[in-house]
């Protein structure tokens, strides 16, 4: 009798508890949201969460503010997000690097998946490799005969180690068996500026910062690392069509940490994907060279998954996996 009292009991705590999450999502958000987002003003990811908190504040009647927590590769925001009330109301807005190679490369407080879990892709774009205009190369083929008959000459600038700037160059550097020179800087348009100023021989950089560049001429472009050629670049080539099977994908999108109730995971992500269907935000990410995508947290998390083990094997080929 008294244990089915206790059954009785606890399935009533569980009922009641069920019953106040379901309350709570249904009335977040109910004051101003913080979105975020772990690297400076100005870049693509910024400009991706201000165009999409702008839209979500619209959505919900209330105010989502971007707070800008850079530093340690974006680990530094993460740790703000997990030291802050678990309520949803500090979410992120982050690049997939946090998921995939910062943990391999760096002490981090968080598990991805687990304590850092996404909520949605927003947009997908990939890279473009650009060298100087006037340098001596003018296909993806002839910049790597160059590089394997000059080894150790050949530098190439990223945003910093483990950047996708640098990940995505020693990845085609391990695939072709080159041996070139990285020297990072601190973000990719000081990495650009290297190009264009000739301090290095090339930059991989993402196809929203090098769009304009390579279209008016500033600089040469070899390849894009997509699947497909680009809209915004036609005539400049797939890598793959040079290297059969080559590819790498850069995402950005929201995330919570793991203690924010799934309902409010869950209406977080139903809010974006109309948001990414939104024929103006389509055609601002096009012009940045992203693709809006808009996915279910299980969506997302079954991506990350995925891609998990191809950029294990990059951070090794970069050779910045933690000892």
């Amino acid at each position: 009798m008294v244990l089915k009292r206790l059954i009785v009991a606890t399935v009533a705590c569980l009922a009641l508890t069920a019953s106040a999450q379901d309350a709570f999502a249904q009335q977040w958000p109910n004051r101003t949201v913080k979105v975020v987002v772990p690297y400076g003003v100005g870049g693509v990811t910024d400009t991706m969460a201000r165009l999409t908190a702008d839209r979500l504040g619209k959505a919900f009647n209330q105010t989502f503010v971007i707070e800008n927590k850079l530093g340690a590769g974006g680990a530094i925001g993460v740790d703000y997000a997990l030291n802050s009330p678990q309520d949803g109301y500090t979410i992120l807005f982050l690049g997939s690097t946090l998921f995939t190679v910062l943990p391999l490369a760096q002490k981090v407080n968080y598990e991805p998946l687990k304590t850092l879990v996404p909520v949605s892709i927003t947009g997908t774009n990939g890279m473009v490799l650009v060298v100087d205009k006037n340098a001596p190369y003018s296909t993806l083929r002839e910049f790597i005969d160059y590089a394997r008959a000059n080894p150790g000459k050949i530098t190439y600038s990223s945003g910093g180690p483990a950047t996708n700037n640098h990940l995505s160059t020693a990845y085609l550097a391990g695939k072709e068996g080159l041996d070139m020179v990285h020297v990072p800087f601190g973000g990719g348009q000081a990495a650009l500026t290297a190009v264009l100023s000739k301090s290095v021989d090339m930059h991989f950089g993402n196809s929203s910062d090098l769009i304009e560049p390579v279209k008016s001429g500033t600089v040469k472009a070899l390849a894009v690392s997509t699947p497909k050629r680009m809209p915004q670049l036609p005539d400049v080539p797939t890598v793959a069509e040079t290297i059969p099977g080559f590819e790498y994908i850069a995402w950005n999108g929201y995330a919570v940490t793991g203690g924010v109730p799934m309902e409010v995971q869950n209406r977080l992500a139903q809010a974006l994907q109309p948001i990414a269907r939104d024929p103006e935000v389509v055609k601002i990410f096009s012009n940045l060279g992203i693709e809006s995508v808009g996915t279910t947290p299980q969506d997302a998390a079954e991506s990350i998954r995925k891609d998990m083990p191809i950029f294990a094997q990059t951070v090794d080929l970069a050779g910045v996996r933690r000892k």
